[in-house]
């Protein structure tokens, strides 16, 4: 296979692609606009060398599975609308997309490469075309209809937003490491420090969101995790942001903060109201949510309010023979048609009744 055959069958799919099903247009204008820069590079290769046309390819391939995986039938919709909510607060709206990629796995990631980047570093197509800032997110497809498990996804948010503001980065020269430790070598600890910078303020920014459900689900998966080269302890995790919930003095939430502010103007603070889901939650109906500060409050309340349901079964709908799969499915179940009702009232508010 040639660069220009692996390409050209790129355009292809990104053409189909272009003709999809997506909540987000913008999605479709990615995809338009990426097969057309390519077909504008295949229809000149004389002019590029034949490593931009292998790179333009290999990009292509790596950002396939977000665009199709942001389809209608594909994309967990409701909780990417509520990261976009998120995401807002920290860059213009129309400035961003958020995309999705299922994996077989349970976890989460965030793949901070750019398209643009590589696109500009093989011509000038700005003038041309326009690539908005593609958020690039990857989520356990088993969670697509399960908001409340999908809470990871605002720590994976928090880096998109460390990684174009250079939060970690700049709190590395507000507050300097410590000496390298015997046995270190100095790149490798500065590695490691800033490593955990970013984690620690990725947990931060979810805590912004969702209050203590981004760390209580670390807890549910990695519960004994210890400090590694890239990760801290769970332990210390859930304590930097125990502290921050709390209004705690902690330094490494002091240091964030003020690299936070330096970088971006912008401050970490708590953006969600828990909402009350009780009354509605035990009758088994979705709750009006008022705001978007209850849009965020519903996950960590409905966290805990599937957790109490599972522990006691306290809620009348469940009779002796609903199991704890079906306690799941069915608070997952309210939580999402709750989001999704809220967005609904927000488009014919806006005038913009059509989602596709």
């Amino acid at each position: 296979m040639t660069p220009a055959v692996n390409l050209h069958i790129m355009i292809e799919r990104f053409s189909t692609l272009s003709n999809s099903a997506y909540f987000d247009p913008s999605f479709k204008y990615l995809s338009k606009t990426v097969a057309s820069i390519a077909t504008r590079i295949l229809d000149n290769q004389d002019d590029y060398p034949e490593d931009a046309v292998r790179n333009m390819a290999e990009h292509m391939w790596r950002i396939l599975k977000f665009i199709q995986g942001s389809r209608v039938r594909d994309t967990p919709h409701e909780t990417l609308y509520v990261l976009r909510k998120a995401l807002s607060h920290w860059i213009p709206e129309e400035n961003v997309i958020i995309s999705n990629a299922a994996l077989d796995e349970l976890e989460f990631f965030l793949d901070p490469d750019d398209i643009r980047e590589h696109i500009s570093q093989i011509g000038n197509f700005d003038e041309e075309f326009e690539i908005p800032m593609i958020v690039r997110i990857e989520s356990p497809e088993a969670f697509k209809h399960r908001p409340i498990f999908c809470a990871p996804l605002f720590h994976e948010l928090g880096h998109f937003v460390d990684e174009i503001s250079y939060i970690s980065k700049h709190s590395m020269s507000i507050a300097p490491i410590d000496d390298c430790p015997d046995g270190w070598q100095a790149q490798q600890w500065h590695d490691y420090n800033l490593s955990h910078r970013k984690e620690y303020f990725s947990d931060l920014f979810c805590a912004c969101y969702c209050g203590s459900a981004g760390i209580e689900s670390l807890s549910a998966l990695a519960p004994d995790t210890q400090n590694t080269d890239t990760h801290p302890s769970t332990d210390n995790r859930k304590k930097t942001v125990t502290d921050f919930l709390n209004d705690d003095d902690n330094l490494m939430v002091s240091i964030l903060q003020q690299a936070c502010f330096e970088s971006t103007g912008k401050e970490l603070e708590l953006k969600f109201h828990p909402p009350n889901l009780t009354k509605f939650f035990d009758d088994a109906i979705t709750y009006r949510i008022s705001s978007e500060r209850e849009l965020f409050g519903i996950f960590p309340e409905s966290w805990i309010y599937l957790h109490k349901q599972l522990k006691y079964r306290s809620a009348p709908w469940i009779t002796p023979k609903v199991n704890a799969s079906q306690i799941e499915s069915i608070v997952n179940g309210l939580v999402e048609k709750s989001i999704r009702n809220y967005e609904i009232c927000e488009r014919w508010k806006n005038d913009d009744p059509d989602e596709d």
